[in-house]
Protein backbone atom coordinates (compact mmCIF):
# COMPACT_ATOMS: atom_id res chain seq x y z
CA UNK A 1 0.00 0.00 0.00
CA UNK A 2 3.04 2.33 0.91
CA UNK A 3 4.66 2.02 -2.28
CA UNK A 4 1.57 3.34 -3.90
CA UNK A 5 0.72 5.96 -2.44
CA UNK A 6 4.27 8.00 -2.51
CA UNK A 7 4.28 7.65 -6.29
CA UNK A 8 0.46 9.07 -6.01
CA UNK A 9 1.55 11.82 -3.77
CA UNK A 10 4.73 12.97 -5.88
CA UNK A 11 2.38 12.79 -9.01
CA UNK A 12 0.05 15.13 -7.34
CA UNK A 13 2.40 17.50 -6.33
CA UNK A 14 3.92 17.61 -9.56
CA UNK A 15 0.31 18.70 -11.30
CA UNK A 16 1.34 22.38 -10.77
CA UNK A 17 -1.21 23.56 -8.82
CA UNK A 18 -3.64 20.43 -8.83
CA UNK A 19 -6.42 19.51 -10.44
CA UNK A 20 -9.88 19.92 -9.48
CA UNK A 21 -11.91 19.05 -12.29
CA UNK A 22 -9.71 18.07 -15.47
CA UNK A 23 -10.75 20.45 -18.98
CA UNK A 24 -11.16 17.86 -21.26
CA UNK A 25 -7.94 17.87 -23.85
CA UNK A 26 -8.04 20.58 -26.14
CA UNK A 27 -11.46 21.08 -25.76
CA UNK A 28 -13.30 24.38 -26.42
CA UNK A 29 -11.49 24.73 -29.63
CA UNK A 30 -9.48 27.91 -30.75
CA UNK A 31 -12.50 30.03 -31.27
CA UNK A 32 -13.08 29.82 -27.87
CA UNK A 33 -11.76 33.19 -26.02
CA UNK A 34 -11.04 33.24 -21.95
CA UNK A 35 -12.04 36.39 -20.30
CA UNK A 36 -8.97 37.90 -18.19
CA UNK A 37 -10.74 37.30 -15.23
CA UNK A 38 -10.90 33.39 -15.92
CA UNK A 39 -7.51 33.63 -17.20
CA UNK A 40 -5.99 35.79 -14.01
CA UNK A 41 -8.08 32.61 -11.71
CA UNK A 42 -6.71 29.96 -13.76
CA UNK A 43 -2.85 31.42 -13.62
CA UNK A 44 -3.34 32.12 -10.07
CA UNK A 45 -4.34 28.42 -9.15
CA UNK A 46 -1.97 26.36 -12.03
CA UNK A 47 1.10 28.84 -12.27
CA UNK A 48 1.15 31.28 -9.32
CA UNK A 49 3.01 28.81 -6.62
CA UNK A 50 5.70 29.35 -8.74
CA UNK A 51 5.95 32.16 -10.74
CA UNK A 52 4.02 34.46 -8.31
CA UNK A 53 0.97 36.52 -8.53
CA UNK A 54 2.75 39.03 -10.71
CA UNK A 55 5.29 36.77 -12.69
CA UNK A 56 8.24 37.44 -10.58
CA UNK A 57 8.65 34.97 -7.63
CA UNK A 58 10.90 32.27 -8.96
CA UNK A 59 10.94 29.02 -7.18
CA UNK A 60 12.17 26.01 -8.54
CA UNK A 61 14.10 27.71 -11.31
CA UNK A 62 10.77 29.28 -12.93
CA UNK A 63 11.09 32.15 -14.80
CA UNK A 64 10.27 35.57 -13.88
CA UNK A 65 7.89 36.47 -16.23
CA UNK A 66 7.37 39.99 -16.24
CA UNK A 67 11.28 40.30 -18.02
CA UNK A 68 9.80 37.55 -20.62
CA UNK A 69 10.70 38.52 -24.26
CA UNK A 70 8.76 35.23 -25.49
CA UNK A 71 5.66 35.50 -27.82
CA UNK A 72 2.06 34.64 -27.20
CA UNK A 73 2.65 31.43 -29.50
CA UNK A 74 5.91 30.53 -27.52
CA UNK A 75 4.36 30.88 -24.18
CA UNK A 76 1.56 28.76 -25.34
CA UNK A 77 3.64 25.87 -26.36
CA UNK A 78 5.56 25.81 -23.08
CA UNK A 79 2.44 25.25 -21.44
CA UNK A 80 1.08 23.28 -23.06
CA UNK A 81 3.92 20.97 -23.72
CA UNK A 82 6.01 22.18 -20.97
CA UNK A 83 9.82 22.52 -20.48
CA UNK A 84 12.57 21.81 -18.07
CA UNK A 85 10.75 20.78 -14.54
CA UNK A 86 7.44 22.30 -15.88
CA UNK A 87 4.78 19.86 -16.55
CA UNK A 88 2.73 19.82 -19.76
CA UNK A 89 -0.95 20.83 -19.07
CA UNK A 90 -2.18 20.00 -22.50
CA UNK A 91 -4.30 17.07 -20.28
CA UNK A 92 -5.74 19.13 -17.90
CA UNK A 93 -6.24 22.80 -19.63
CA UNK A 94 -7.75 23.12 -22.47
CA UNK A 95 -6.70 24.92 -25.95
CA UNK A 96 -8.34 28.08 -25.20
CA UNK A 97 -7.68 27.91 -21.38
CA UNK A 98 -3.92 27.53 -22.00
CA UNK A 99 -3.62 30.67 -25.19
CA UNK A 100 -5.88 32.63 -22.06
CA UNK A 101 -3.05 31.91 -19.50
CA UNK A 102 -0.15 32.97 -21.82
CA UNK A 103 -2.24 35.96 -22.77
CA UNK A 104 -2.92 37.22 -19.03
CA UNK A 105 0.97 36.77 -18.61
CA UNK A 106 1.38 39.43 -20.85
CA UNK A 107 0.12 41.83 -18.75
CA UNK A 108 3.18 41.20 -16.11
CA UNK A 109 6.10 42.32 -18.74
CA UNK A 110 7.01 45.50 -17.90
Amino acid sequence: MRKILIPALLFSLAACGGNDAPAPKNGGGSSARLSMPEAKRLYTKKCALCHGTDGKMMIGGAPDLSVSEMTLEERVAIITYGKGQMPPHNEVLSAAEIRGIATYIESFVE
